[in-house]
């Protein structure tokens, strides 16, 4: 078995005040506010020419679910958009990556 290094993800962990809206018939789930949008917020014609879709020049969340980044650089340029916007994240290492023999499709399980 070979070694192949981590997997990295960014995390929100916390919003900034306002930008999240207690779901009524679910408390422990909230959901981002509509009308919610970062100080200062004031996207460019680029910026709505390209993310605006439906949504025009309105705020969205960067996604962060099932993204995962081959290096930690490249999750920090995420992190940091994040909390530029106001919110607290955090970027987590997977466990190390192990990758099966040259020429096995699998990693075989280790006996003890």
């Amino acid at each position: 078995m070979t070694a192949g290094g981590y997997l990295y993800r960014v995390q929100i962990v916390a919003y900034p005040e306002g930008a999240m809206e207690p779901d009524p018939y679910d408390p422990g789930f909230s959901y981002p506010n509509a009308s919610w949008e970062p100080e200062g917020w004031n996207p460019s014609a680029e910026w709505v020419n390209r993310f605006g879709g439906n949504t025009g020049s309105a705020f969205f969340w960067p996604k962060t679910e099932g993204r995962e980044f081959k290096s930690r650089s490249t999750a920090r340029r995420l992190k940091n958009l994040i909390e530029s916007y106001g919110a607290t994240a955090i970027i987590q290492r997977s466990a190390e990556i192990v990758w099966p023999e040259d020429g096995r499709e699998r990693v075989t399980p280790q006996t003890s």
